[in-house]
């Protein structure tokens, strides 16, 4: 099927007389009268359920859902998009390596590597995923890399075929976090990547009503991560898995939707009094449009960033004006929000190094809605005080 019929279908298989809605399958534990029958679920001779923080119903449909839209053999879903970065990382890291990771990587991720892996003895390497040379040059003697299919938070677009190419050539793993872009819009396996991670949170649940998240890839490697998330406990409830196949339905109609509202926003606030430059990957004379043509040829996703001229007390007076845009320190919703990377997602990062990422104290960054385009750039205007 086609990623708008997969999205719908995907990770559940109607038979006669079964519920059109799933049911939730709100349990931490199954019964079994047999030995035989207990013994061959649990050696995973045949399918089926033991314990909560195995495997449960609703859990596996999240899992083969997002597993057939990225075209990938097995997905696993987890408690967050971190527990996911996570047991990928050490699933395709195991021991102590150089780890490449793009210097704008999400804030979080980096302090995952910077506080908790880097006392264990991984090196983290920077790499400018924009100069293929050095790309190139870095991979030897590294371990794994860790990207973005779309930067977060000033929407970058690396050419990421290529990258995987060298990748591939070096027999380095890469792990792309595809979040920002869903596998509506790119399925980073098709181009190379080692495994595709998702903070389900955002778009693929679509209505800020849940925390999960999920990685897919190859049969071996997801059996690896499976059993690394349930050793650690970092499982997700049957409850937050029901919601998120729930928004799987509709996520090629929103990210549609998403995509053309954030690519008007971003043309409608282009050259704005107060607006000192927006960042999205379409905008015509963007760095990255050519790449981002190719790559993303059915939209670029429903974020983008403003950099205000006056900084932070710009930042507040736009927050203190609108009237149905919010401030919100997560994304990928129905409605239109905004976050402050300064202090939400990269607080983690110095102001130095924000600066040299080119976060500046003026920057927003913008989650684009579902609602009327035009309502969304007459509430930027008049809260930029235009």
């Amino acid at each position: 099927m086609r990623p708008d019929s997969l999205s719908v279908h995907a990770g559940r298989e109607l038979r006669s007389r079964d519920p059109l809605a799933p049911a939730i399958y709100q349990t931490a534990v199954y019964v079994y009268e047999d030995l035989d029958d207990y013994e061959a679920v649990a050696s995973g001779q045949t399918p089926g359920h033991l314990y909560g923080r195995n495997s449960n119903e609703n859990v596996a449909m999240l899992e083969s859902g997002v597993a057939a839209l990225e075209g990938a053999e097995m997905g696993v879903a987890t408690a967050s998009g971190m527990a996911a970065i996570h047991a990928a990382i050490l699933a395709l890291a195991p021991t102590p390596r150089p780890i490449l990771v793009q210097p704008d990587l999400y804030g979080v991720t980096l302090s995952l590597l910077r506080q908790d892996l880097a006392p264990l003895g991984y090196e983290l390497r920077p790499v400018d995923l924009f100069d293929l040379d050095s790309v190139h040059h870095r991979f030897q003697g590294a371990g794994l890399l860790v990207c973005e299919t779309i930067s977060n938070p000033l929407c970058r677009v690396a050419d990421l075929e290529a990258i995987c190419s060298l990748a591939r050539e070096a027999g380095v793993p890469v792990l792309v976090d595809n979040t920002f872009a869903t596998p509506v819009l790119c399925r980073p396996l098709e181009l190379g990547a080692t495994a595709s991670v998702h903070s389900v949170t955002k778009y693929l649940g679509g209505h800020s009503d849940l925390v999960a998240g999920a990685v897919v890839g190859d049969r071996a490697l997801m059996s690896d991560i499976r059993s690394r998330v349930v050793r650690m406990g970092s499982n997700l409830g049957p409850f937050e898995a029901w919601l998120a196949v729930r928004g799987l339905r509709t996520l090629a109609l929103r990210m549609r939707r998403h995509s053309d509202n954030a690519l008007s926003l971003a043309q409608g606030l282009a050259g704005l009094s107060g607006v000192e430059r927006v960042h999205y990957p379409l905008l015509e004379g963007s760095p990255y449009e050519a790449v981002a043509g190719r790559l993303l040829s059915k939209g670029a996703g429903g974020m983008l960033a403003v950099d205000l001229e006056g900084g932070q007390p710009a930042v507040q007076g736009l927050l203190d004006r609108f009237q149905m845009v919010t401030f919100a320190a997560s994304l990928g919703g129905v409605e239109t929000t905004v976050s402050y990377p300064d202090i939400a997602s990269h607080r983690a990062l110095s102001p130095d190094e924000r600066l040299a990422l080119g976060i500046t104290p003026g920057t927003v960054r913008v989650s684009t809605g579902i609602e009327d385009p035009e309502d969304i750039l007459e509430d930027f205007r008049q809260a930029i005080g235009n």
